[in-house]
């Protein structure tokens, strides 16, 4: 392979897209197999967290493994479901299996240069975090709305950078890339037959004890079974028969892919990527993490196709 010095320094920049996000472990390592090498890494939630670990050197292979391993209970587990107040989640549980991942805490101890998009809910200003406590910026970027709180970063409040930077292409070359490949998952907006799981609430003690039932964690692996269409193996307490309104993890998911892809398609026609990876994700949505095989592979297939753009951009062979 050419040195750095006789190419382009490179940067990837990995967008949001939640399950759809796992196809950047497939493009990470057909990049790898065809030996290309990455100088620069930018990501935006899902994409911030996978670009984390890359350029903290985790083996993709290692990646590929967890990622396996996710199924609708574990994904459960990790919401660690408190009472409501800006998120049905305080994330704690997120950021201490990122730990568990992640070999370094602090983002001058990473082997490549890193920076994590995330949005001011207050502002909406899109934030860019290069340095620091690297777990509270991933956790900052992966706050989505509605599901995890916002998280506090110094004066500010932040969640999901996908807001404001689905895929921060633009923050790539402000840290140094000449050239960019850019990764796109953003799921399409589908349609789907909402559930409604939300049990009627009654005051008093009655009240708390719902809705602590409702947040166990046998509950939220059914509210994400019941957000994207498929059947529980149990009924739930307030289901009503017609018509069924959308409950709040099919809000809030619908809500912010509308959203990102709006905003997306809005920064493709600006076009600062150098080249543009889509992979083919048409059926798989934002919770669906329990399909990260075909995910993966959608990410290998469609950066092999690519791989002739991207050694002729870089001027390798």
């Amino acid at each position: 392979m050419h040195t750095t010095s006789s190419r382009p320094k490179l940067g990837v920049a990995l967008g949001s897209g939640a399950a759809r996000g796992l196809a950047h472990i497939g493009v990470l390592k057909v990049l790898e197999e065809a030996d290309i090498q990455i100088d620069i890494v930018t990501g935006t939630s899902m994409g911030a967290f996978i670009g984390a670990m890359y350029a903290a050197g985790v083996p993709v292979t290692q990646m590929e493994r967890v990622a396996l391993e996710i199924d609708w209970f574990s994904m459960a587990r990790l919401l660690a479901p408190v009472m409501p107040t800006s998120g049905l989640s305080d994330g704690k549980k997120l950021v201490a299996f990122m730990a568990e991942l992640l070999p370094v805490r602090d983002f001058k101890d990473l082997q490549l240069p890193l920076a994590v998009t995330a949005t001011d809910i207050n502002t909406g200003e899109a934030i860019i975090i290069k340095q620091g406590d690297l777990l509270e910026a991933l956790h900052a970027s992966l706050a989505f709305p509605g599901i995890f709180s916002p998280v506090r970063f110094g004066q500010r409040f932040l969640v999901d950078g996908g807001l404001c930077n689905p895929i921060p292409a633009d923050v790539a070359r402000s840290l140094g890339a000449e050239k960019i490949i850019g990764i796109c998952t953003i799921p399409a907006v589908v349609k789907q037959t909402p559930e409604t799981f939300m049990p009627t609430m009654h005051g008093g003690s009655r009240t708390i004890n719902r809705w602590r039932d409702f947040f166990s964690t046998r509950r939220i692996e059914q509210a994400f079974r019941s957000a994207l269409g498929h059947e529980t193996e149990e009924s739930l307490d307030g289901m009503l028969d017609t018509p069924k309104i959308p409950n709040i993890f099919r809000v809030c998911a619908q809500s912010v892919a509308i959203m990102e892809n709006v905003i997306n398609e809005l920064q493709l026609r600006q076009n600062p990527h150098d080249l543009i990876i889509r992979p083919l994700l048409e059926g798989v949505t934002l919770l669906e993490f329990h399909r990260a095989k075909e995910v993966i592979a959608a990410g290998e297939a469609a950066t092999r196709a690519a791989l002739p753009q991207i050694r002729y951009m870089l001027n390798v062979t």
